[in-house]
C-alpha cells in the first residue's frame, strides 16, 4: 500500500505570507447542474462604472486570480440560464453613434477595428467592448514590479509560431505593426539556459509513483534548433525518439517498476513494431482508429505505470491528455512508438516536420504585446512609442482608452447582452457596465467574442446559425505565473523545466531567455525571474473530450484562488527541496490565469473527434464553425472560433474577413 504524503502546513508553504489575493469571491460556487449561484458582479472585486477612468488603474500588475476573472463571466451565465436582455425599458440609450462596434477586444475584436479604421479612415467611428477589465482576451500580460524592476510574464497567448508560415493577411498585420519577426533569434537567447548547464527534467509525485522524485535531464548539452530553450521535455525524451543508452541511463533513476522502465526505452529508443503483420495503410487507419492510451494499453500491453506516465505528455502544448487524440496524431506530437512501425514518410505527409523553435517570434508577455500594438495603433494616446521593443516598457494609460474627442473607443467590463437591427441599415448593441444596461447604435457590428454565447446575445439569428454556434467548444486550461525571489534552486537541481505526471501542473518551465532594447529577463540565478506552470484540467477516464471540457470548466470556475496557490506553493515546495528551494521565502507573487473556455476546437458531435487532431479534411457539414460566421445583414463573425483553431494568425485572418464582408457591403 501507497504511504500517502504527510501534507505540508499551511505556516511551511507560505500561506500566511503576504500575498495580494484579488479574488475577493474566491471562484464561483456551482450547482449541480452547472448553474452559477448568485451574482459576484455586484459584489466586493466587481468593476464601477468606468473604472479604467480612475486614477492608478492598470490590470496588467493585478495578481490573485485572472483570466476569466470574478466580475467577467457571470453575466453570460445568467444568458446562458435564461435571463434575457431585450426590454428597452431596462436599459438606457446613451445616443452615441458609431460606424462600427466590436464586441470581443480580443486580438480579433482589435484586427477588426485595425481593418475597418483602414478602409475608412482615420475620423471612422468605432467602439470596442470587452467583458473583461483588460483588453487582449486571451493575450494577457502579467507584469510584476519587485526589488525596483519590471519582471513580465504571458497570461495567456504564448507566441508567434511558425511565422514564415502565417497566411498574407496576418502576415502583413504583424508587418505594419512593426514586429519584425526576423529577429526572432536575436531577442530570444537560446544559449542561456545551456551555458548554466541547465536541461528538462521530470517530477514524479508520490501520490503517483510511490515516491517524491526529480529525473534531471543530461544529454542534449548541444544547444541545436529543436534542443533549444524552448522545450520542456529533457532531451532524452524529445520528439518520441532518443537514443538508448540515454533513455536507459535517463529512465533507471526514476521510481518505476523494472518492467515500465523496459517499456518506456522500448517505446523511444527500441525497433518493435507494435502493429507487426499489417500493412502500412492498415497501420494508419489503426493508430487513427484509437487513442495513445488504448495503443499503449491494448497494443503495447504497457503498465499502468507506463500509462500515467505518458497521460499529460505535452499537454500544455496539446491541450488535452493522451486519451483523447488519435494515436497517430499524438506520434506527431512526439509521443513515442512508432520508430518500429515503418510509417515515419507516411507520418511527414500527414503534416509531421520537425518544428525549429528558434523561428518562433517570442514577446515577454507572449501575444499581448500584440494586442497592445494594436490599441496603440487605434488609441495612439494610450501610450508613447512606435516599435516592438519600446511597447515592452511602455505603461499604457487605461483612461485614454474610452475619450470623447478620439473616434476609436475600447470600453473594458462592458459584457454585451443584446445585439439586434434596428432596420437594414443599423444595429442596436445593449451592454451592462458596472450593473447598469446602456444602449448604442452602429452601422456595423462584429462579434468577436466568444461563440457559443452568440445565440443568447442574438436572438434574432436563423436556427441553423445558431445551433451552429451553440456547439462551439474550447479546451480548458490554466497559466500560472509565479514570481521568484530567485532561482539558485534550479540551477542548484540543473533543470530549466520539468514535465510533472500526475502533479496538480502538468509541466513548468523558468521564463523564456529574452533581450529587447527596453527589456531583459533574469540572466543569473539569483535574479528574481518569473516561472510558468499549466494545469489541464480533464479528468480523463475514457470520457468524450466535450464531457471532459465541461468537467473541466466546472472544476476551474469553482476552485478558489486559495487552493490554486496551496497546489503551487506545495508542487514547488517538493520538486525543488532539493536545491534548496522554500516556498514560504521564495514565492513573492502568483498569478492564476484561469481559462475555462480556452483553445478553441471543431468539434464532430456524431463522431465525438475534434479537427485539431484530423488528419483527414472535414466535409463542410461537419464543420460547424462555416455555418456559425455566416454574416448577418450588418453583423458580421470574427473570432478564432470562426475558423476552429486557437491560433493567433486565426483570429486576425477571421477579422479580416468579417470586416470585409461588412465593408464589401456598404
Amino acid at each position: 500500500m501507497k504511504r500517502k504524503p504527510k501534507p505540508a502546513t499551511d505556516h511551511a508553504l507560505g500561506m500566511d505570507r503576504d500575498i495580494t489575493r484579488r479574488d475577493f469571491l474566491n471562484g464561483a460556487s456551482i450547482a449541480i447542474g452547472g448553474t452559477i449561484v448568485g451574482a459576484p458582479w455586484r459584489d466586493a472585486g466587481a468593476a464601477t462604472a468606468s473604472a479604467q477612468s480612475q486614477p492608478g488603474y492598470y490590470p496588467p500588475t493585478r495578481d490573485g486570480m485572472r483570466g476569466s476573472h470574478p466580475g467577467s463571466f457571470e453575466l453570460a451565465h445568467e444568458m446562458r440560464d435564461g435571463r434575457r436582455w431585450d426590454d428597452p425599458a431596462n436599459s438606457t440609450d446613451t445616443g452615441e453613434l458609431f460606424d462600427l462596434v466590436v464586441v470581443g477586444g480580443g486580438i480579433s475584436g482589435l484586427a477588426a477595428a485595425y481593418y475597418y479604421r483602414k478602409a475608412k479612415g482615420p475620423d471612422a467611428r468605432i467602439l470596442i467592448i470587452d467583458n473583461h477589465d483588460d483588453f487582449g482576451g486571451h493575450a494577457k500580460r502579467n507584469e510584476y514590479h519587485y526589488k525596483d524592476r519590471m519582471f513580465i510574464d504571458l497570461g495567456g497567448t504564448a507566441y508567434i509560431e511558425n511565422p514564415a508560415g502565417y497566411p498574407k493577411n496576418a502576415k502583413a498585420l504583424i508587418k505594419e505593426l512593426g514586429i519584425d519577426v526576423s529577429q526572432a533569434r536575436d531577442v530570444f537567447d537560446h544559449d542561456l539556459y545551456p551555458s548554466l548547464d541547465l536541461r528538462g527534467g521530470v517530477f514524479f509525485r508520490e501520490e503517483t509513483f510511490g515516491k517524491d522524485k526529480l529525473v534531471a535531464g543530461k544529454a542534449g548539452l548541444v544547444n541545436s534548433d529543436l534542443q533549444s530553450a524552448y522545450v520542456t521535455l529533457p532531451a532524452e525524451l524529445e520528439n518520441g525518439v532518443g537514443n538508448e543508452a540515454d533513455v536507459r541511463l535517463f529512465i533507471s533513476q526514476a521510481p518505476l517498476s523494472d518492467k515500465a522502465r523496459e517499456e518506456i526505452v522500448e517505446l523511444f529508443a527500441g525497433d518493435t513494431d507494435y502493429l507487426a503483420g499489417k500493412t502500412q495503410d492498415q497501420k494508419i487507419k489503426t493508430l487513427k482508429s484509437m487513442s495513445y492510451v488504448d495503443f499503449l494499453t491494448d497494443v503495447v500491453d504497457a503498465t499502468p505505470e507506463t500509462v500515467k506516465f505518458f497521460r499529460m505528455w505535452r499537454a500544455s502544448y496539446m491541450g488535452n491528455g493522451v486519451d483523447l487524440p488519435p494515436a497517430l496524431e499524438a506520434m506527431r506530437y512526439g509521443l513515442p512508438g512508432s520508430k518500429g512501425l515503418g510509417i515515419t514518410d507516411h507520418l511527414r505527409s500527414f503534416g509531421y516536420q520537425p518544428t525549429n523553435y528558434k523561428d518562433d517570434f517570442h514577446f515577454p508577455d507572449g501575444n499581448a504585446s500584440v494586442a497592445r500594438m494594436l490599441v496603440r495603433k487605434l488609441v495612439p494616446a494610450v501610450a508613447p512609442g512606435d516599435s516592438m521593443h519600446d511597447i515592452i516598457s511602455a505603461r499604457f494609460d487605461y483612461s485614454k482608452l474610452d475619450q470623447p474627442d478620439w473616434p476609436v473607443k475600447i470600453r473594458l467590463n462592458s459584457t454585451a447582452v443584446h445585439v439586434r437591427h434596428r432596420d437594414e441599415r443599423s444595429v442596436e448593441v445593449t451592454y451592462v457596465e458596472g450593473g447598469n444596461a446602456s444602449r448604442i447604435r452602429a452601422k456595423n457590428c462584429v462579434m468577436a467574442c466568444y461563440h457559443a454565447i452568440v445565440p443568447h446575445i442574438c436572438p434574432e439569428l436563423p436556427e441553423e446559425q445558431k445551433h451552429a454556434l451553440a456547439n462551439t467548444i474550447r479546451m480548458p486550461l490554466v497559466s500560472i505565473s509565479v514570481l521568484l525571489d530567485n532561482w539558485t534552486s534550479f540551477a542548484n537541481l540543473g533543470i530549466k523545466s520539468a514535465y510533472c505526471p500526475g502533479s496538480f501542473a502538468c509541466d513548468l518551465r523558468l521564463t523564456y531567455p529574452l533581450k529587447f532594447d527596453d527589456y531583459q529577463s533574469a540572466r543569473s540565478p539569483d535574479e528574481p525571474i518569473t516561472l510558468r506552470m499549466y494545469r489541464i484540467p480533464l479528468p480523463g477516464g475514457g470520457l468524450p473530450a466535450r464531457e471532459q471540457f465541461r468537467l473541466g470548466r466546472h472544476e476551474l470556475l469553482a476552485m478558489p484562488f486559495e487552493t490554486f496557490e496551496r497546489k503551487v506553493r506545495d508542487q514547488l515546495g517538493r520538486l525543488l527541496k532539493d536545491g534548496g528551494f522554500d516556498p514560504a521565502r521564495d514565492i513573492k507573487a502568483i498569478t492564476v490565469n484561469r481559462w475555462p473556455h480556452g483553445y478553441a476546437v471543431g468539434y464532430d458531435n456524431a463522431s465525438e473527434t475534434m479537427s485539431y487532431f484530423s488528419s483527414t479534411p472535414w466535409t463542410d457539414d461537419m464543420r460547424l464553425w462555416l455555418k456559425g460566421r455566416r454574416r448577418h445583414g450588418r453583423i458580421a463573425f470574427a473570432n478564432s472560433d470562426a475558423q476552429a483553431s486557437a491560433m493567433t494568425e486565426s483570429a486576425i485572418e477571421q477579422a479580416y474577413r468579417a470586416t470585409s464582408e461588412l465593408l464589401n457591403d456598404s
